[in-house]
């Protein structure tokens, strides 16, 4: 571990706890209305940013830059355009397991604000604090991809928990060679919205 201060670790392990756990377990639990699930989580991503800025994180440590924004979106751009494909190939054979019932203002929401601001919550943000924890790469991308998949507990499916851990570890890593969160932004929208109207996952 890191030499690091009292204050950064648990700096970083009480964020981790009331956002990335508590947060997730309220909507589960229905202590938090779960049609409201987006509005809390973006909530939350305001808060954890503020937070972050008054304990010394810059924009460019929490993934939020204007470098390297081409190369961020190059990076991803390969497996976002296959796993949308796959997406459309099941869309088109009527494969469907969740019934589609969202609104276009729905959308523009998930893709305007909703993908952005869970990247910066769990790629940008969370790999910031736990990399003032360990530079272990592989614990890095862990921690970051579990809690990612964690906060889908809440649409009580084991295929969306599982499918989410496998994207996050994706995302992670090419999150890390830019820390730029511009691309897997871009990726989020993408697959999420393909996802969400083929019926694959919530």
């Amino acid at each position: 571990m890191k030499n690091i201060g009292t204050k950064n670790i648990l700096f970083s392990i009480g964020i981790i706890l009331i956002v990335y756990i508590l947060l997730p377990l309220s909507i589960y639990f229905g202590f938090i209305n779960f049609e409201d699930k987006f509005y809390v989580l973006t909530a939350g991503g305001v808060f954890v940013y503020i937070l972050a800025r008054l304990s010394g994180y810059t924009n460019h440590d929490l993934g939020i830059t204007w470098v390297n924004n081409k190369k961020s979106i190059l990076d991803v751009l390969p497996i976002t355009l296959l796993l949308a494909l796959l997406g459309l190939i099941l869309w088109i054979s009527d494969y469907s397991r969740i019934e589609v019932n969202e609104s276009w203002f729905f959308f523009l929401f998930y893709i305007l604000i909703s993908s952005p601001v869970q990247e910066f919550l769990y790629r940008g943000a969370l790999g910031a604090f736990i990399q003032k924890l360990t530079d272990n790469y592989i614990v890095r991308m862990l921690i970051t991809s579990v809690l990612y998949s964690f906060v889908h507990i809440i649409y009580r499916d084991v295929l969306t928990i599982l499918l989410t851990f496998v994207i996050g570890l994706i995302w992670f890593r090419i999150y890390d060679k830019t820390k730029n969160i511009l691309g897997v932004s871009v990726s989020h929208a993408m697959l999420g919205v393909v996802t969400i109207i083929a019926g694959i996952i919530n």
